[in-house]
């Protein structure tokens, strides 16, 4: 293939970008699966920084909350009196409280945290887990055998949702959570087909929830009869329990009555806390779905305020048209025919794509469409992926923090919870430097935390609904933070600096008395990367790539102001923001010639 050399000189002057937040209601967050914080091989400190990372990764994204698994196959990652310590701690004590931990530095970091805990799947027969310690909890089948691998407790005994929530309130009372995420809500999808046989502890704990094999979908419809769905004190040989129509109303029972005791438990002490479910991602229609293959009736559970927000796994869907079908297009075979009290109630329901499943089948670009596509559906009130595992793999943090999640949102507050907005802090603005303030904030309230949310705006005022939030911080008393600008910013103009309180349930103040910046110097932009480089030798066909610092006016950027020299005419396309210009060549370039390109002084940004 013939090659040539390119030189590339460039000119510029500058101009200015205005930056805009469509709506700050959004809650964003990925299931934080065990295996990806914890390992046996770790030590404290490394389980430390892992924690840290992904807590990072998650502002870097500009994300709202973590769902992190903290119980899991009957075992814990937490300081419990009821389970030991999991499998990916080694069973032992990792030398610290991960819980603790974690929340500690969520909170540091302006996220919400959400204790994931399954509920029903508990696999592990380790001394002190309740399959061990209880076998006579573990589903049977029709004949009464009981589960021998990827056991689970029946939801039909009284002793197994008593102990259940004894586990999961020790939890709420201890730690200071945001949110209790309960997985596995169901009754188990377990058949005693042989496909059940010889599986080791760890392939048990590492199935993931809310998608089966279709191998495994004929098995539950063609072996009814196999089920895992009776218990020591309700035989299939005794009948439908007493009191109840049929089977599958008692099973549907029996797990509601569970979510709706747990409820009133958490209500009774910590009425902030948000019941969360991972629900499965077809509510009642086709093969594999909650209502009646696994007798989960969340859309019940959100009509009736069983739970604050609804969290389903929608990982049968990979593009937009098919998630926002699912939502609303495609009734009955949709989500918004069933969920109409809920809504009108203003409880939370947050999409659950699979970004696993967009990896797996090639779509992994479809994450922005879908979240676009869903925010035109006026019930959503933001995301949770599955998982972050499949966003560290791609490195797909900073892409969605710099695309669409573009800055810091919160959460909307339930419409009924009862809560009264707290009175609005006062804010000191500072000038350190022409690029550099401190904001220093007093709650208005400090015998306990709130959550504080700092607006930039180019506008003499505030509004909360639409400018940029810089800035979440959870606190009890004065802090200070600092808004730095590296003069690249495409504004040069004033800012507008106000912070509103909000209680545990984000009810938001009124604004405090806006404070205002002096004009913040903006830099002229450069030329801060081209492909191919300087002296490079190049493919005669190009295409020939120039990044700039700043957003650029590409009217400005045309064949009189960008010239190649000798003359190749070209067609120009933009990217990243108007940040980065391809050009496709119309012809191939003379083989052993040197080009240069040149861009006049008549080039500008955006200003």
């Amino acid at each position: 293939m013939r090659r040539k050399k390119i030189l590339v000189s460039f000119y510029l002057l500058f101009s200015i970008l205005l930056f805009s937040q469509s709506g700050n209601n959004e809650f964003r967050s990925t299931w934080v699966i065990t295996w990806n914080w914890i390992s046996p091989d770790d030590s404290m400190a490394e389980t430390q920084d892992r924690i840290i990372d992904i807590l990072d990764d998650h502002v870097g994204a500009n994300m709202t909350s973590v769902l992190f698994q903290v119980r899991q196959s009957g075992t814990a990652y937490y300081n419990s009196s009821f389970e030991p310590w999991g499998y990916y701690s080694g069973y032992q004590d990792p030398g610290f409280d991960p819980l603790g931990f974690a929340v500690e530095q969520a909170h540091l970091r302006g996220l919400e945290f959400h204790a994931w805990f399954n509920v029903f799947a508990c696999s592990s027969t380790q001394p002190g887990t309740p399959a061990y310690e209880h076998p006579e909890w573990v589903c049977r089948d029709r004949d009464g055998i009981p589960m021998s691998s990827y056991r689970a407790l029946s939801p039909g005994l009284d002793d197994v949702r008593d102990y259940t929530k004894n586990v999961a309130m020790e939890i709420v009372n201890n730690y200071d959570i945001d949110g209790l995420h309960l997985d596995y809500i169901r009754w188990n999808e377990y058949t005693n087909s042989s496909m059940m046989d010889n599986i080791g502890p760890e392939e048990e704990t590492r199935i993931i929830d809310g998608i089966i094999s279709p191998e495994l979908l004929n098995e539950l419809e063609n072996n009814r009869s196999g089920r895992y769905l009776y218990d020591i004190d309700h035989p299939y040989s005794a009948g439908v329990p007493g009191g109840f129509g049929s089977w599958e109303e008692w099973w549907r029972w029996s797990v509601t009555t569970f979510v709706d005791t747990l409820h009133d438990s958490i209500q009774a002490v910590k009425p902030f806390v948000r019941l969360s479910v991972a629900a499965l991602g077809k509510y009642n229609w086709s093969g594999w779905q909650g209502y009646g293959t696994v007798y989960q009736d969340a859309a019940l559970w959100f009509n009736e305020g069983y739970i604050e927000q609804l969290t389903p796994m929608h990982y049968h869907w990979t593009t937009a048209d098919q998630f926002v079908g699912m939502l609303t297009d495609d009734c009955p075979e949709c989500w918004e025919d069933h969920l109409q009290p809920g809504i009108g109630s203003g409880r939370l329901y947050s999409v659950g794509p699979g970004s696993y499943m967009l990896d797996n089948y090639n779509a992994w670009d479809n994450h922005a469409s879908i979240i676009n596509t869903c925010r035109t559906v006026p019930w959503v009130d933001g995301y949770q992926f599955f998982s972050s595992e499949q966003w560290d793999y791609h490195d797909y943090w900073g892409h969605a923090g710099d695309s669409f999640f573009t800055s810091r949102v919160k959460i909307r507050p339930l419409i009924n919870n009862n809560g009264e907005a707290p009175e609005q802090p006062e804010l000191i603005l500072m000038e350190i430097d022409s690029l550099t303030y401190s904001l220093t904030i007093t709650p208005s309230n400090i015998t306990q935390n709130s959550w504080f949310a700092v607006y930039r705006s180019i506008d003499d005022s505030i509004d909360v609904s639409e400018d940029e939030i810089i800035h979440i911080q959870f606190d009890s008393t004065l802090f200070t933070i600092l808004d730095e600008f590296n003069g690249l910013q495409d504004y040069n103009g004033q800012y507008s600096y106000s912070v509103t309180q909000m209680d545990r349930y984000w009810n938001e103040s009124l604004p405090s008395i806006h404070s205002i910046s002096d004009p913040i110097p903006s830099f002229p932009p450069t030329v801060i990367g081209t492909d191919p480089a300087d002296n490079a030798i190049v493919n005669i066909s190009g295409p020939l790539q120039i990044q700039f610092s700043k957003t650029m006016n590409v009217e400005s950027v045309n064949n009189s102001s960008l010239i190649i020299s000798p003359a190749v005419s070209s067609t120009m396309t933009w990217s990243d923001s108007n940040h980065l210009l391809t050009l496709y060549l119309s012809e191939d370039l003379d083989y052993n010639l040197e080009y240069s390109i040149t861009l006049e002084p008549t080039i500008t940004d955006i200003n």
